[in-house]
C-alpha cells in the first residue's frame, strides 16, 4: 500500500549519478549493478551507507529512524538532493527561491503546513524537470520523495539555534558561481519574469542579489538593488541589462498594486529593450493591468502587441495566453464574432506548444469565454479537453476543477445525473491532493444533490 513507503526508500537522490551529474544507465549496466549488489548483500558484512548518505558521500541529513523529522532537515537535503544530481546554478537558483519561502514560513510561529508543502512540491517539479530533459525519460523522482515525506510526522516549525550552520543563511546568502566566458553571453528567459544573466561580473552579481530579495518577496530590499542595477548598467553602457532591471521592478510594483509605477517601468523596459520576449511579457502585463480596470481600447492594444513580440520571439506559450485574453475582453462584451475568432487562435496555437499544461490552461479559458457569451454546449467541450491535458500530466487539482465545473454547466440545467457522475470524478481526483478546501467543496455539491 501507498500509506507503507518510507521517504527512504524513494528518495530523490537514489538515481545513477556519476562525478555530481546524471548519467543514464544501460539495461546490461542496470542487470550487472543489480547482481553486485545482491551479491555484497549476501558476502560483505561491511554495514552498507544505504539510505544514510548521498551517492557522493555525503551523508544526509534527515535521519529516517526518527520518528519526527523537522523542516530544517527536509531543506538541508533538498538542497543537497539538487547538488548530488548535479543540477546547474539557474536551476539551484530557482529551487532556493522556493525553500527560502518554505524557510520564511516555517519561521511563523504558526507555520502554514499547505503554504509549505506547496512550495516544497514546487520546489521538487523543477529538479524532475531537469532530471526529465536530462535522462530523455519522464520522472518524478523527487516530486515522489516529497510525496512521501509528507506521510511522515514533520515538525513544520524551525528549530532556532539548532544547527551552526543556519539554513537561512545557506538559501539567502548562497552565491552562484557561473562560469565566465570570453564570448558575449546572451540573455535566458523562463518562464513569466526575465532571468538574465549579464556578462560584468559586478554587475551579474547586484542582479542576481536583486533577484533573491525579489524571491522571497522582500520587495522593498528588491527594489532597491534592481535600481542600484540599472544605474550601475547605465555607468557602464549595458543598456539591455538596465531594460531588464526596469522590467523587473515593473512585476515588483505590479505585486504591491502600485500600477501606475508598474505601467511606467513595463512601458520603459519594452521601449528600451531589443529583446522580443521581453518586450512580448511587458506589453501582456500592461494589457493585463488594463484588463483588470476594463479599458478595453488599451487592453486590446496591448495584447496585440504581446501576440506580434511573442511570434517574433518565436514563445508560443506567451503567444497563445495573449490570444485567450483577447478573447476574454471580447466575450465579456457579448462579440461573439471575435471571442471564437480568438478562441479558435488560442486554441490552434496552444496545440503547436505540444506542452499539455498549456494545452489545459487555454482550454479552461476558453470554456469560461464560451460560457460569458452563453455557449455553454461549445464550454463543455473546452472544459473535456481541458481535463484530459492535465489528466495527462497527472495535475489532479486542475483535473478536479474542471470536472466541478463542467458540472456546474449541468446542474445549471437540471442534469443532476451527469452532475453528479462528473463531481464524483472530481472528488476521485481532488482525493489524492492536498487541497482541502476544494475537498470540501465538491464534498458538499454532492450533498446538495
Amino acid at each position: 500500500m501507498y500509506n507503507t513507503i518510507h521517504p527512504a526508500y524513494v528518495r530523490p537522490y537514489g538515481i545513477g549519478v556519476n562525478n555530481r551529474q546524471i548519467v543514464k544507465k544501460t539495461d546490461d549496466e542496470e542487470k550487472k549493478s543489480s547482481q553486485s549488489s545482491e551479491k555484497n548483500a549476501q558476502n560483505d558484512n561491511t554495514p552498507s551507507r544505504g539510505n544514510n548518505y548521498f551517492p557522493t558521500g555525503e551523508k544526509v541529513a534527515i535521519d529516517y529512524t526518527q520518528r519526527r523529522i523537522n523542516i530544517e532537515q527536509v531543506l538541508t537535503d533538498f538542497k543537497n538532493t539538487a547538488n548530488a544530481i548535479g543540477a546547474p546554478d539557474d536551476i539551484k537558483s530557482e529551487v532556493s527561491s522556493y525553500l527560502s519561502l518554505v524557510y520564511s514560513q516555517a519561521q511563523k510561529d504558526r507555520p502554514n503546513q499547505s503554504i509549505i508543502q506547496s512550495n516544497l512540491k514546487n520546489a521538487s517539479q523543477i529538479l524532475d524537470e531537469y532530471i526529465t530533459n536530462t535522462l530523455k525519460k519522464p520522472s518524478k523522482v523527487v516530486e515522489n520523495w516529497v510525496d512521501a515525506l509528507f506521510l511522515q510526522h514533520i515538525d513544520y516549525k524551525v528549530q532556532k539555534n539548532e544547527a551552526p550552520n543556519n539554513i537561512e543563511q545557506e538559501l539567502k546568502q548562497q552565491e552562484i558561481n557561473l562560469p565566465e566566458s570570453n564570448e558575449k553571453e546572451q540573455p535566458s528567459l523562463i518562464g513569466q519574469e526575465a532571468i538574465y544573466i549579464p556578462q560584468d561580473p559586478q554587475l551579474k552579481r547586484m542582479f542576481i542579489q536583486a533577484k533573491k530579495y525579489a524571491a522571497i518577496n522582500n520587495q522593498d530590499k528588491a527594489l532597491d538593488a534592481f535600481q542600484n542595477t540599472m544605474d550601475y548598467a547605465q555607468s557602464i553602457g549595458e543598456g539591455e541589462a538596465y531594460a531588464i532591471a526596469q522590467f523587473e521592478k515593473g512585476l515588483i510594483y505590479d505585486k504591491k498594486d502600485d500600477l501606475e509605477s508598474a505601467l511606467y517601468n513595463y512601458h520603459n523596459a519594452a521601449k528600451q529593450t531589443a529583446n522580443n520576449n521581453v518586450k512580448a511579457k511587458a506589453y501582456m502585463n500592461m494589457g493585463k493591468i488594463y484588463d483588470d480596470f476594463v479599458k478595453f481600447e488599451p487592453a486590446f492594444n496591448h495584447y496585440c502587441a504581446a501576440v506580434s513580440f511573442a511570434g517574433e520571439a518565436d514563445n508560443l506559450k506567451l503567444q497563445t495566453q495573449a490570444l485567450s485574453n483577447l478573447a476574454k475582453i471580447h466575450s465579456e462584451r457579448y462579440d461573439k464574432e471575435n471571442t471564437y475568432k480568438f478562441i479558435e487562435l488560442s486554441d490552434i496555437i496552444s496545440e503547436e506548444t505540444s506542452d499539455d499544461k498549456v494545452i489545459g490552461i487555454i482550454a479552461s479559458k476558453n470554456a469560461k469565454n464560451c460560457q460569458r457569451v452563453s455557449d455553454d454546449g461549445l464550454a463543455l467541450k473546452y472544459y473535456a479537453k481541458s481535463a484530459k491535458s492535465f489528466s495527462d500530466i497527472d495535475d489532479n487539482v486542475n483535473l478536479a476543477k474542471k470536472y466541478l465545473e463542467a458540472a456546474e454547466i449541468m446542474l445549471k440545467y437540471g442534469n443532476k445525473a451527469k452532475a453528479k457522475r462528473l463531481l464524483s470524478k472530481a472528488f476521485v481526483a481532488a482525493s489524492s491532493t492536498f487541497d482541502i478546501d476544494l475537498k470540501q467543496q465538491i464534498t458538499s455539491k454532492i450533498a446538495n444533490l
